[in-house]
């Protein structure tokens, strides 16, 4: 419910200060009215921003979730069981988010309302799946079905943390031992050969020169990757320069089949749980758009639904060269035509996430080799530029 903060003259003509909820401002006027105040002043008041900032595990999420839908099912009303369950809690973010969202619900708001004021726990696409659950009065089923989004999501994103781990150090550790030898040790190396007057080869001369810009240019090079992350942000806000980005990422060998796979997944179920809440296929795709997480796939998808609009089935409305995977349209045509969409979305939802995790442990099988690869042949050739002089040299000395 929307909170107003309003000044009031009371009974005895003192001027006073407070927030009070209600539907509109003309309602918290009669209200007021109603109880001997006089207001003055009424203006929306400011969201409280620790609600804005709070945060909260996914597995704990995950966990609250279960616990609101069996209370729910039990036939407890929902002000009762997050009275109930943040009363159990220990004090911490997620007591502060069941308080809330008791006071708010308590008061007449419905809950995805109240989650909204939580972005960064339920963002957008969370907050519509409870709105849609409370729409159809299946509250239970969305919350049981956002909990197991949650989990597969969050289980794949510790799937590609713990996969990085070795690698990353890796990679760390590498970078720090080419850095230390371009910044430390080829001077040293050029001066030596400087002293001897030699015809250096070509890897070496590429080697000093390489170490003289590192450590005369690094500020150009600060600025140069300051540039380039500058224009990667303002790359993912331009919704030209975003839309060819997402492109060119599902192009990408192996990611790209992922991202499309993940994309792929997040639509499908959120399409799916608003059409199984009886919101309508317009407003589902519309929002499956948004949720979708990648420019191309958000355009095809308006795409269709300006298709439908117009009479079309689904499957027929997305347009031709779409990127959606292979596997979507003939799972579509199949539950459109025995009319069995939200079963033929589940199917793609489960297959899609199936192929991102295959596709993701893929990548991340050849990250390791590639990686160790590709430094190995960066270190082995500074250690050939390296001796390569000192071979040249011998040779000459044994000629002689």
């Amino acid at each position: 419910m929307p909170a107003f903060a309003a000044t009031v003259i009371d009974a005895l003509g003192r001027e006073r200060s407070g927030v009070w909820d209600a539907a509109d401002a003309t309602a918290l006027r009669a209200r007021l009215r109603a109880e001997s105040l006089w207001p003055v002043r009424i203006a929306g008041a400011r969201p409280d921003r620790r609600f804005a900032r709070l945060s909260l595990p996914t597995r704990e999420l995950v966990a609250l979730l279960h616990q609101l839908e069996l209370q729910v099912l039990a036939g407890v009303t929902p002000d009762a069981a997050l009275a109930q369950l943040a009363t159990d809690l220990p004090a911490g973010p997620a007591r502060s988010l069941l308080a809330h969202l008791h006071r708010e619900v308590a008061q007449g708001s419905p809950i995805h309302v109240a989650c909204r004021a939580c972005p960064r726990i339920f963002p957008a696409e969370l907050a519509a799946v409870v709105a849609a659950g409370e729409a159809s009065a299946r509250l239970p089923e969305a919350l049981r079905a956002l909990a197991a989004h949650l989990a597969s999501n969050e289980e794949l994103r510790r799937t590609a943390r713990r996969a990085l781990i070795y690698p990353g150090i890796v990679l760390t550790a590498t970078a720090g031992l080419i850095v230390f030898l371009l910044g430390g040790v080829v001077p040293r190396f050029a001066e030596i050969f400087s002293s001897l007057h030699i015809t250096l080869p070509w890897l070496t001369v590429a080697l000093i020169k390489t170490s003289e810009l590192l450590r005369q240019g690094w500020p150009m090079l600060a600025a140069v990757a300051t540039l380039a992350g500058a224009a990667l942000i303002v790359a993912t806000r331009a919704p030209r320069l975003r839309l060819w980005r997402d492109r060119l990422a599902l192009r990408l060998p192996v990611l790209g089949e992922t991202f499309r796979c993940l994309s792929t997944a997040r639509v499908a179920a959120h399409v799916r749980l608003m059409h199984e809440a009886g919101v309508p296929l317009l407003a589902a795709l519309a929002t499956g758009a948004e949720l979708a997480g990648n420019a191309a796939i958000s355009r095809d998808l308006l795409a269709a639904r300006t298709g439908v609009a117009a009479g079309k089935t689904l499957c027929d409305a997305l347009p031709s060269g779409h990127h959606l995977p292979n596997f979507f349209v003939p799972a579509l045509r199949a539950g459109e035509t025995t009319g069995q969409l939200a079963a033929a979305l589940r199917h793609i939802e489960t297959y899609a996430a199936t192929r991102a995790r295959e596709q993701l442990a893929t990548a991340l099988a050849w990250l390791e080799p590639v990686t160790l690869t590709a430094l190995t042949a960066i270190v082995g050739a500074i250690a050939l530029s390296f001796f390569l002089p000192l071979f040249a040299l011998l040779g000459g000395v044994n000629a002689r």
